[in-house]
């Protein structure tokens, strides 16, 4: 496979194809082959047998860098990075792969260096003390319930704990991964499953927040993928799985958000599609957001169709014939019937036969990230309205919402959505907002739902549904939304208050009692 061919092309670079060691300065009786072993290992991510060779290979040769290289990547991959570095230290850096792997072991460290940790039963979690810790209390109960629910399904269960880390905001992410901050940006990226551990930024760090916990469960597919398949699964059957069982861990049957329908809807009928080999070496390298929408709608629709053709034990039979050696392709074709062109092609026709919704003006919102975590911007809120026309006028209602005139402010944003070329949720929600506060409920709800339609994950809408359910007496409804809406940001203290004063009406005392402890840790 090509994987193994790289690595043989990084021994021959860095062992120089010599029977001896290649960074100390004595030889040593070790062969290539036998460190190789130890590489495809921990490509594989079978780190405790990569463990147990090199504590073998120590044994025998103590002092070859060739496996002291080798120890330190084992370290790294097993979460140790202090250890990977102080293996690191006795190696000389001549070779361009050991100063690459000493620079991103170096990075990781020193992001690490405040981090604590807790564990669960299957997961250990690092993060930096402080309000992050909120964040522990739900990522348990997501990644257990996916252990149980995606480990049916993919019949894999790690052995081992599995490594999460929550980083506090994007710029260690990009130190530590192979995304840079502009690719952050651009795709919107927010986690990777990458080194054998799950790496995610800390939803306090952005605007709004983000699905943040189907997020996690979406990283923990690809981990599942990766170990049970030997790590040779193409990214875009990668990225499609982990895209249609995210919301398994909740039991939700949806995996197609409306703008992804949209973005695929329009793709399929202008024949504009991001091709799989594009989608290389990342969907997060992709020019625009609405291209990564595009992508994931691709590839989790042609799950959805093997699945439909074959049934769910495809993919964990699929995986299992990777890991035993076999060549993508020809376990692909085997499983379905079909081989790869002929299954793109009749995924088009299956995709074209369920009439997918379009919305007009339907558009990716930018994944706006805080200057500082507890600092917003709200002058971009403008830039997501639409044309210039349709800012001026938002700018306008904001003016006279300001000074009370709040039936000029409605005029006002009534003739920013007449001038707009988006379904904007942020002006959703100041349309909205204002009937609120002349107590036009009904007006408002109407806004509100709407919105929802479009972008069901979108906080502040959560929030006002949440209000408005709690100005008119409806408890229930009102507790249910802002359940969700502390789901995809638990940062923001208004809902975790409101929680705690439905909990005390409805005498839900043990839910009041938990809510006040997490409330704890943002105050």
């Amino acid at each position: 496979m090509i994987r193994r061919f790289l690595l043989l092309l990084l021994l021959a670079g860095v062992f120089g194809g010599s029977p001896v060691s290649a960074f100390s300065e004595s030889v040593i009786e070790i062969t290539p082959r036998q460190v190789f072993e130890g590489y495809e290992l921990v490509e594989d991510w079978r780190i405790s047998e990569a463990d147990a060779l090199v504590k073998s290979l120590l044994q025998k040769f103590p002092q070859s860098g060739d496996v002291r290289f080798l120890q330190a990547k084992v370290e790294f991959f097993k979460g140790n990075y202090e250890s990977a570095w102080k293996a690191l230290k006795s190696i000389e850096a001549k070779h361009r792969p050991v100063r690459e792997f000493r620079s991103l072991v170096n990075e990781t460290r020193q992001a690490a260096a405040n981090f604590i940790s807790r564990e669960s039963e299957h997961f250990i979690f690092r993060f930096e003390e402080g309000a992050d810790e909120i964040l522990v209390h739900y990522a348990e109960e997501v990644l257990e319930r996916s252990y149980h629910v995606l480990g049916g399904l993919l019949n894999h269960y790690p052995r081992e704990k599995v490594l999460v880390e929550i980083y506090p905001n994007r710029e260690p992410l990009s130190r530590v991964s192979p995304l840079t901050r502009q690719d952050i940006i651009t795709s919107g990226t927010v986690a990777l499953c990458k080194y054998n551990r799950i790496m995610i930024i800390s939803p306090a760090s952005l605007m709004r927040g983000y699905p943040w916990m189907d997020t996690l469960s979406h990283e923990y597919t690809h981990y599942l993928l990766t170990q049970k398949s030997h790590n040779n699964l193409p990214l875009w059957m990668h990225e499609g799985i982990a895209k249609y069982f995210e919301g398994k861990w909740r039991e939700s049957k949806e995996f197609l958000s409306p703008l992804m329908e949209t973005v695929l809807a329009a793709g399929l009928a202008n024949d504009y599609l991001i091709a799989l080999s594009a989608m290389m070496p990342s969907l997060a390298k992709l020019k625009t957001q609405e291209d990564v929408q595009l992508a994931y709608a691709e590839v989790a629709t042609m799950i959805d169709f093997m699945i439909q053709e074959k049934g769910e034990t495809i993919l964990p039979n699929l995986l299992d014939d990777l890991a035993s050696g076999q060549e993508f392709e020809s376990a692909l074709e085997f499983r379905l019937g079909m081989n790869l062109p002929a299954f793109q092609e009749n995924w088009k026709s299956f995709m074209k036969q369920k009439k997918l919704k379009t919305i007009p003006g339907l558009k990716a919102l930018q994944t706006r990230f805080k200057s500082s975590r507890s600092v917003g911007d709200d002058k971009k809120d403008y830039q997501e309205v639409g044309k210039q026309r349709a800012q001026d006028l938002t700018f306008l209602g904001d003016i006279l919402k300001s000074r009370n005139a709040f039936k000029a402010a409605i005029i006002e944003y009534e003739k920013a959505f007449e001038e707009g070329d988006s379904e904007s949720p942020i002006l959703y929600n100041k349309l909205a907002g204002t009937y609120l506060v002349l107590q036009n409920y009904e007006r408002a709800e109407t806004y509100l739902k709407k919105s929802l339609e479009h972008y069901p994950d979108f906080h502040t809408t959560l929030v006002n549904v949440g209000e408005l359910y709690l100005e008119t007496g409806r408890l229930a409804d009102a507790r249910e939304y802002f359940e969700r809406a502390v789901k995809i940001n638990p940062f923001n203290p208004f809902v975790h208050l409101r929680l705690i004063r439905i909990y005390s009406s409805l005498n839900m005392e043990e839910e009041k009692k938990l809510q006040e402890k997490l409330y704890g840790y943002i105050d």
